[in-house]
């Protein structure tokens, strides 16, 4: 009995905590719930990867309209963001859902912390509706130690 024990205090993965704020532009008001995920280990590839087919896909299909409108694009790219947002929350429910929780928040004050997440790279991303409009924030972060990071999500740049 106290084996088992004893492997799974050895075998534990080292965690951290992020926390962070949601910085909208200026003079811009957030008008619903923000819906905030970390995703670590396999799911920063998958998300990553997800996000780059279907940015290709998109620009592949409206190369000629994104050319001559610059905006139409990035509408585009934060659609493909969120589908790859929602598509690796998916798998990480498939996966465990009863740790996906851990992992997916929503926040009204624009603040948001994780805890036991696993060190490493992680990818924070954050759905941010304004007006009727759906934007993705999103930023990298390296956990190395207990010490909680910081990050403070803004709009993504193109």
């Amino acid at each position: 009995m106290l084996l088992p024990l004893l492997l799974s205090a050895v075998l534990a993965v080292p965690v951290g905590t992020i926390e962070g704020t949601i910085s909208p532009p200026d003079k811009v008001r957030i008008t619903k719930p923000v819906q905030v995920v970390v995703f670590t280990g396999k799911y920063v590839d998958m998300y990553l990867a997800e996000a780059q087919k279907r940015i290709d896909y998109y620009w592949e299909e409206f190369r000629q309209s994104f050319v001559q409108d610059k905006q139409a694009f990035l509408l585009f790219r934060d659609r493909a963001l969120r589908q790859a947002m929602e598509y690796t929350v998916n798998q990480m429910k498939q996966d465990d859902p009863r740790n996906v929780s851990s992992f997916v928040r929503t926040t009204t004050n624009n603040s948001f912390q994780f805890r036991d997440v696993p060190q490493g790279e992680c990818k924070v991303v954050a759905l941010v509706t304004i007006g009727e409009q759906e934007f993705i924030y999103s930023d990298t972060v390296l956990l190395t130690t207990e010490t909680p990071a910081f990050v403070v999500l803004k709009p993504t740049t193109p």
